[in-house]
């Protein structure tokens, strides 16, 4: 069960640019931000829903994946696959 993490887990290669030391930097930045989320909502000081402070992670992970995957330009310089994005299409032979 993966809870939706799939989708930070999809953030955490974009943000690490395919390098996994940066991948496990970035691994726990998100985990960190999972962590604060449960404290506050353990803490009861936060006079902020639960339901708010559970978003948290998802919104951290979509600023993410819009700041790293912006441009095309910028995907390239940092390392991303070259046909990443590009449909497949099977060339048939006649």
């Amino acid at each position: 069960m993966s809870a939706g993490r799939g989708w930070i887990a999809i953030a955490l290669v974009i943000f690490a640019a395919w390098e996994p030391f940066k991948a496990m930097i970035g691994s726990y930045l998100f985990g960190g931000v999972m962590a604060i989320q449960l404290r506050l909502q353990a803490g009861g000081k936060v006079s902020v829903s639960a339901n708010l402070l559970m978003m948290l992670p998802y919104v951290v992970t979509l600023l993410a994946m819009v700041l790293f995957s912006f441009s095309k330009t910028f995907r390239q310089r940092m390392g991303a696959p070259s046909a990443l994005g590009i449909p497949y299409s099977r060339e048939e032979k006649t």
